[in-house]
């Protein structure tokens, strides 16, 4: 359900901007221009996201176990 709601979230500011953008420019503005002016604050995000990731599993991730001597015969 996450992922659902990061990507309503996502179309969402996309729709967003791309009605601001439509209001302050005196001319329509393509879609390929919104895309451009959005693609650094979602790459950021995809950066962050994963490091974090990356992170979390790596202090979940244990050691393993050392067998006792009389287990390894």
């Amino acid at each position: 359900m996450k992922h659902v709601d990061v990507a309503v979230i996502a179309a969402t500011l996309w729709l967003l901007a791309s009605m601001v953008l439509d209001i302050l420019t005196p001319k329509s503005i393509t879609a390929l221009v919104i895309a451009a002016a959005l693609a650094p604050p979602f790459l950021i995000g995809i950066g962050i996201h994963f490091a974090r990731e990356y992170f979390r599993a790596r202090r979940r991730s244990y050691p393993p176990p050392q067998l006792d001597e009389h287990f390894k015969n």
